[in-house]
């Protein structure tokens, strides 16, 4: 399991802007729990996940 927070605090060392992107609720049968993280870098690439398909990707569109 990573840790998103340090990746966060060395982003904000560097001064690298990012987006974290938090589940807060599913419903049904889902890949990826309410508190899953992922974060978004300004040329697209991520760390973690939030459950890939068509959410996970809207998602980081969406953080772009």
């Amino acid at each position: 399991m990573w840790n998103w927070i340090s990746t966060l605090e060395q982003c904000q060392r560097e001064h690298r802007p990012v987006a974290l992107i938090t589940v807060i609720e599913t419903s049904g049968s889902t890949p990826r729990d309410s508190g899953a993280r992922m974060v978004v870098f300004p040329d697209g690439t991520t760390k973690g996940t939030i459950g890939g398909g068509r959410v996970e990707s809207q998602a980081v569109q969406d953080a772009l």
